[in-house]
This record gives C-alpha cells, sequence and structure tokens, in this order.
C-alpha cells in the first residue's frame, strides 16, 4: 500500500488519552478516530484487527468452529428468548452436539459452545479461553490469573482501564464489579428474641448503629430495586450493615441486564417501609440475601413500621430468602478473598470473558430421554485487546508491535535521490511475500520518519542518495539498531527474518 494513497493521517496529539495509555498512539498514528464517544476503525486499524481476529481463529482451531450472523440489532448480545429459540429449532437430539459457533459483532468475537451438558459447556469455554490466553501472551499481552470461578475474566493491566482489585501478596484480581472479599464469619451465639424498638429518625445505618449504640456490622442493609424487563420484579436485597450492595453481581444472578430504584409506591405496596424496611413479612419481592447474612445472628433490621426496628433478626427463624450469593461490592482495603490481606486498587481491561447461560433448553439424549442443553460463550473484547497491546508492546516515540500482529510487514521509505530504487524494491518486497507500507509522499525525512515511528512496524526500510552511496538501503528494526543492506539481499534477507518471527 502506498502512504501517498492510504486513508488516515497521523495526528500530533491525541488530548483524551495520556502517552502511557495505548489508545493515545492508535488516535495519533491513525489507527483510530474518536468522534465524541464512537470509535473508528481507519484502514491501519482494521488491518490490524484483522491479523488479531486471524490468532484468535486459529486458536479455535481444535473446536472446529462454524460461524453464524445474528440480525444487526442483536449482533452485540442476542435476547435469551431469541437463543432459546434458535437452539430448539436446530439441536433436537444428541446427534447435534458438540457443537462451537462465533458470531462477530463490530469490537467483540463471541464464541458459543453447545455440549451435552451445562458442566461440559463450562469447561469447552474454559479451554477456548486458556487457548486465547496463551495466544495472547504470545503476542506480548501480559495477563492475570483467573481471578475466581465467579468472575470468569482476564484482565491484562492497562493505565486507561476499568476500576480494578489486586491483593500485593497473592496476587488475586478482579474487575471491581466482579471482586470477591473475605467475609469472615462472627462467633456463633444464642439467638435472642425478635424485639422491636423505637428508633425515631434512624434512617439510615450509620444513624441507627450511634443511637443503639452498636457496630454497623450488627445490622442489615435492604436496598429495594427493580428490575429493568417487559415483565419487571421487586427485588429485595439485604447485606451487612457495613457493606454495600454490587448491582453488577446482583444483575447477573438475577440473569438481567440492569437495575434501577424502586419507587416508594412499590416498597410499600410490598409491605415495607423505606428507611424502615425489612424482609420480614415482605410480599411480592424477590428477597436476595448476601451469603454473610445465614451466618451472622442477630441482626437489627427493619420493623416495616415508621420509626421502628428489630433487634434479634435472624435468618430462617424470622425469614428466608429466595437466592442466597455473594453480593456485596468489594472495596479498596477490603480483605483478600484468597489470604486475608487487604486488596488495592489499580486499573485494567477485562480483555476475555466466559460464562455459562441458563436457557432453559432441552434436548434428546441417545437413550431417548430428555436432558438440559450446555450452553456458554467465551467472548474476546477486540476493541480492549488492541489498546491494551498498543500499550503493552509501545516504544517511547510510537507503537511497536510484534511482526506477528503488525498490520504491514515493511514500512519502505523514499528519500530524495532514491525513488527509482524505492519503486524497484517495492516491487521486490511484494513479490517475497511481505506486507509493505511504501511512504512514497513528497515530505520531508523528519516527517517520514517520525510517522513510521508512530505506526510502528516491526522494519523499517530506508531508500535515499545517502543509503545508496552507502551500499543499498538502511534497514532497522523498529526498536534496533540501522544497518546497510545491498538492494538486491533486502528482500530475501526481510522475508527469512518476518517468518522466523511470526513462527
Amino acid at each position: 500500500m502506498r502512504l501517498r494513497a492510504h486513508f488516515g493521517q497521523t495526528q500530533r496529539q491525541a488530548p483524551r488519552y495520556a502517552p502511557e495509555d495505548g489508545r493515545h498512539w492508535l488516535v495519533r498514528a491513525a489507527y483510530w478516530h474518536l468522534f465524541n464517544d464512537e470509535r473508528w476503525w481507519l484502514p491501519l486499524g482494521a488491518r490490524l484487527r484483522e491479523r488479531l481476529e486471524a490468532h484468535l481463529r486459529a486458536a479455535l482451531a481444535p473446536c472446529e468452529p462454524q460461524e453464524v450472523s445474528f440480525p444487526p440489532d442483536a449482533a452485540e448480545r442476542p435476547s435469551a428468548e431469541a437463543l432459546v429459540a434458535l437452539l430448539e429449532a436446530h439441536v433436537p437430539s444428541y446427534r447435534a452436539l458438540p457443537r462451537c459457533l462465533v458470531s462477530r459483532a463490530a469490537e467483540r468475537w463471541t464464541v458459543w459452545l453447545l455440549a451435552p451438558d451445562p458442566a461440559r459447556a463450562a469447561a469447552e469455554a474454559a479451554q477456548v479461553e486458556a487457548r486465547w490466553s496463551e495466544t495472547l501472551q504470545g503476542l506480548g499481552l501480559p495477563l492475570l490469573p483467573e481471578p475466581s470461578l465467579e468472575a470468569h475474566e482476564r484482565l491484562t493491566p492497562a493505565v486507561g482501564g476499568d476500576e480494578a482489585l489486586r491483593c500485593p501478596s497473592c496476587g488475586y484480581a478482579a474487575a471491581q464489579p466482579w471482586a470477591a472479599r473475605a467475609k469472615p464469619r462472627p462467633q456463633p451465639e444464642p439467638l435472642q428474641p425478635l424485639t422491636p424498638v423505637a428508633t425515631p429518625q434512624a434512617t439510615t445505618i450509620q444513624a441507627l448503629a450511634e443511637f443503639l449504640g452498636i457496630p454497623e456490622r450488627q445490622t442489615a442493609k435492604a436496598v429495594f430495586l427493580r428490575t429493568k424487563e417487559p415483565r419487571p420484579r421487586l427485588v429485595f436485597a439485604v447485606v451487612r450493615g457495613d457493606m454495600q450492595v454490587s448491582l453488577p453481581k446482583l444483575a447477573r444472578l438475577l440473569g438481567v441486564a440492569d437495575l434501577e430504584p424502586a419507587s416508594e409506591e412499590a416498597i410499600r405496596a410490598a409491605g415495607a417501609v423505606p428507611g424502615y424496611a425489612s424482609p420480614i413479612g415482605v410480599q411480592g419481592a424477590l428477597v436476595v440475601v448476601d451469603d454473610l447474612i445465614p451466618h451472622t445472628p442477630n441482626l437489627v433490621a427493619g420493623a416495616n413500621r415508621e420509626g421502628y426496628h428489630l433487634t434479634g433478626v435472624n435468618y430462617g427463624r424470622d425469614f428466608q430468602a429466595d437466592l442466597v450469593a455473594d453480593i456485596v461490592a468489594a472495596q479498596p482495603g477490603d480483605p483478600c478473598p484468597v489470604c486475608g490481606q487487604p486488596l488495592e486498587p489499580f486499573s485494567a481491561w477485562a480483555v476475555l470473558r466466559t460464562r455459562v447461560l441458563d436457557l432453559a433448553v432441552t434436548y434428546l439424549t441417545q437413550e431417548g430421554k430428555t436432558a438440559p442443553l450446555g450452553v456458554a460463550v467465551a467472548e474476546a473484547d477486540l476493541a480492549s485487546l488492541v489498546a491494551a497491546l498498543a500499550e503493552h508492546t509501545r516504544a517511547e516515540d510510537g507503537l511497536a508491535w510484534p511482526p506477528a500482529l503488525a498490520p504491514y510487514d515493511v514500512h519502505l521509505i523514499a528519500l530524495r535521490g532514491g525513488e527509482e530504487a524505492a519503486e524497484a524494491l517495492y516491487a521486490d518486497l511484494q513479490r517475497a511475500g511481505l506486507a509493505v507500507l511504501y511512504d512514497d509522499r513528497k515530505a520531508s525525512p523528519g516527517v517520514k520518519f517520525t510517522d513510521a515511528d508512530l505506526i510502528g512496524l516491526p522494519w523499517r526500510v530506508t531508500v535515499g542518495k545517502r543509503s545508496l552511496k552507502q551500499g543499498g538501503a538502511e534497514v532497522k528494526p523498529r526498536q534496533g539498531e540501522a544497518q546497510i543492506w545491498p538492494l538486491e539481499a533486502v528482500p530475501a534477507r526481510l522475508q527469512a527474518l518476518v517468518s522466523e518471527a511470526k513462527a
């Protein structure tokens, strides 16, 4: 590709991102264009993405993947109803299993693993994630260990990434929405009787604890939410008073995309009183409690009566839950769930994810019985992967792509007095099977070298009057010393080096 005809101009700056952020260099080198909050993939970025997708596809070869394409409005994430209809129509029996399907949205690769049972599907998704991780690490991307069986994410540290938590002692790490924390269980004690206590104006956990002279950990916090669904559900979440509800964890547990605060009218209709609520006596709400609540005796909780709370509230005796799970949001300083040391904040991208879907789809086994179909997905976030790779492989003055990922193998530059020789070399390099970005513009050497450093291809070859006088072309690896090679030797030698680097 001749740079003179190439679409995309390098930029002097990228004010939205700091130079330590890989996205800074992707914008400056014209891989991406940003418009408001939208990201456009320019030709260089599209070629780079194609190279990355080729690596992801090659890692899937053992699964024998087949590509599917969803309608535009469902491409990012099809609805459960649509997936159920698809699977019921096309997976009637064991003869259609296992299967590996691949769908692509603009910036996400999704692998759908269909297996005879959910455990098998989860195991196959984990294998896909492991193959992808090995491939990405081979390209120079550092990946943190998978933090837990619940999170199912692989993180890579990134300056401009999302909030995450890690333990400097044992290495545990997770994106903050999914991070866990240790929850030491209180000592067992005799159950106290359920007793109403007047607590005027104590409508917050802090005010309640101060009024009764107790620590916040002895209280139960009530949070009323509503699911965003065609038929919204009222959700009553309960955590210990010194902790916070994680809305992402709760939404994932309920299988919904999002939650919103419930209205006061809905709360009162369920038999609860805002500021004085507890699950005792609540009707028509889905009660979800954190897994620490059943092990915490004699809590103080709302009496569902204005101005009153109850002491001696105990799970099992006084109320039950529809679901019990970890729904607490971990915070910096909380104890690590693995070793107990304080968690610290850092920034990271979640670049790979796996999850098992609960779709209530059945199929006929070889014995003629119905069995639940196992469905799991493995996802790769292409934009985050490219941004993270840019950050972790870059040089101080621009990008520095590994040969196996770079959009072109060689950046050929023609300087004054070397135009004719550069034209001939351009043709010879392409005949040798190399992908060449040829800077044939009428621009100064400084501009051309600066752009080459920004774009970050593995090899730079310069042909000009000076290099020809010295015996040929100046050949320089992206991060290395330049040498003069005879013109006739350049194609074969570069082809061998590029092939070796990609192997």
